[in-house]
């Protein structure tokens, strides 16, 4: 007669040890179907939580590219969450899942702009050895990325004016690129090749950072 449960259902089992053995060969029956079926269930667990990453990732890049269309589109002014949300085919409740706030969205649609404009050579800039070529690069860089997709970034930086959530992130990475300008030109005094005052290293990052801006505008 069979006597235990590997199941560990405990006192159910113990107790119907004492009711006969039609009792127990149901409940060890149940128990079997019980196990059999969690196993069932649990195996295709990884492949599941793989499909749910590979259908969040898709969801978040047509987002994305929504975001994107909308300021490309010349009729469309409008960049908010509800717009978004309805040129994606998606509800505002999914943009919050993916990006948790606009502004997490907007961060989000600056790299993807970012990275159609091929951003990601910025580590050439540090790799450089010679200053010079370093500036060479990086108004390289920027001529490119602004020349793949000149309407969207237009009307990104038109809508900034009066939106100050995108004003803030467009000034972070102004702010950012005159940075990296002035860490080259910097190089270029340690290195010997260029000799300048504080007021004229500053005067040259700024002209730096405008060059590498001004095709936008």
């Amino acid at each position: 007669m069979v006597t235990g449960c590997d199941l560990r259902h405990g006192k159910q089992c113990s107790k119907l040890r004492t009711a006969g053995s039609r009792g127990l060969w149901f409940i060890h029956a149940v128990c079997l179907i019980t196990k059999l079926e969690r196993i069932r269930t649990m195996s295709p667990r990884p492949y599941n939580m793989d499909k749910r990453r590979a259908v969040a990732s898709e969801t978040r890049t047509r987002i994305l590219v929504a975001a994107r269309e909308l300021l490309a589109s010349e009729s469309d002014t409008d960049l908010s969450m509800e717009a978004i949300a309805r040129r994606a085919g998606v509800s505002r409740l999914t943009l919050y899942y993916q990006f948790n706030s606009r502004t997490g969205l907007l961060e989000a649609l600056y790299d993807h702009l970012a990275n159609r404009g091929n951003m990601r050579r910025m580590p050439e800039l540090f790799l450089e050895p010679d200053p010079a070529a370093a500036i060479d690069k990086l108004v390289s860089i920027f001529v490119g990325f602004w020349a793949s997709d000149p309407v969207a970034l237009r009307r990104l930086r038109a809508m900034a004016v009066l939106d100050p959530e995108i004003a803030k992130g467009i000034q972070a990475r102004d702010v950012r690129r005159a940075h990296i300008a002035g860490q080259i030109l910097k190089r270029m005094v340690t290195a010997g090749k260029k000799k300048f005052t504080e007021q004229q290293l500053h005067a040259a990052s700024t002209v730096l950072s405008l060059l590498t801006r001004c095709a936008v505008n």
